[in-house]
């Protein structure tokens, strides 16, 4: 049993990672109806400029960390308005394949441009793990685990109770009605890419520590990320929180009890059998349209 919950306690904080980037996605899916599958080459671009900014240029660690955030946004906003608002009318396929080739094409610039040796990142909290009962908790398992919940009610929030969320879900609901009524719907759908990216940005700079830190460190956590969204419910925030714990649990309880090579096998036999049961996800609602 104290095994068991090791892995338990273990788990959720690589769970809280995938979390955060089934956050992002859903931030984006939810305005722009588009799967961001370049999510982790971006992710791992922020991750990048934050090292580029402690080593090179020797900055402080929350300096480091605003400016990798803040070129987070900006690299959302550029990522939309340059390749994504381009394609934004053409047939689903199109746009997944956009965010493949960026996928792609990332990865390659930040190799050229960062070298392919491997990379590390300071943990942001030192100090041995502390023990409840008989289980140990890390101390940055623990702080990713209070980022992820506190950002996911932050944004709850944000949505169901501000002005801003009242455009996002109008923009995220009809589009053209939205623009009919004055809404600038490219502002908003601008802004949650940038905040998506930064979701995902964070997401990576956590992980880097426990991760050698190179241009493809991100692929496997997004992979994960991508199942905790469908798990949830895509669209859903709750979703996203509940699939990337569920999953981070999961994948280490088999980890543990079994081999890692099974973990993406267990994880996604899962999915299929949520998703026979519920199509949409734990969380996600069913699509109404009216002819």
């Amino acid at each position: 049993m104290t095994l068991f919950l090791q892995l338990v306690v273990s788990g959720l904080g690589f769970g809280a990672v995938y979390a955060l980037g089934a956050i992002s996605l859903t931030l984006i899916f939810k305005t722009s109806n588009v799967v961001n599958f370049a999510s982790a080459s971006l992710s791992t671009t922020v991750a990048l400029l934050m090292w580029l900014a402690l080593n090179p240029l020797h900055l402080p660690v929350v300096l480091a960390w605003l400016i990798a955030l803040a070129c987070a946004m900006v690299i959302g906003v550029l990522v939309e308005a340059v390749f994504l608002r381009r394609v934004e009318k053409a047939p689903i396929i199109i746009q997944v394949v956009m965010t493949l080739g960026l996928l792609v094409a990332i990865e390659g610039l930040d190799g050229a441009l960062f070298g392919y040796s491997p990379k590390t990142l300071p943990h942001v909290l030192h100090g041995s793990s502390f023990a409840i009962g008989s289980v140990l908790l890390d101390r940055n398992n623990a702080l990713m685990l209070a980022i992820t919940v506190l950002l996911a009610i932050a944004l709850y929030l944000i949505y169901q109770h501000t002005r801003l969320g009242l455009a996002l879900r109008a923009v995220a609901s009809d589009r053209d009605t939205a623009s009919l009524m004055g809404i600038q719907t490219q502002r908003y759908i601008s802004l949650s890419w940038a905040v998506g990216v930064l979701v995902a940005g964070v997401s990576a700079i956590l992980i880097a520590p426990a991760i050698s830190l190179t241009p493809t460190f991100m692929e496997n956590v997004a992979v994960f990320a991508f199942a905790a969204a469908v798990l949830g419910g895509f669209g859903s925030l709750l979703g996203a929180v509940v699939g990337g714990l569920v999953i981070g649990i999961m994948s280490n309880l088999v980890s543990g009890y079994f081999s890692n090579n099974l973990q993406l096998t267990f994880v996604f036999i899962l999915i299929l059998i949520v998703l026979y049961i519920r199509p949409n996800g734990l969380f996600g609602r069913p699509v109404v349209s009216r002819q």
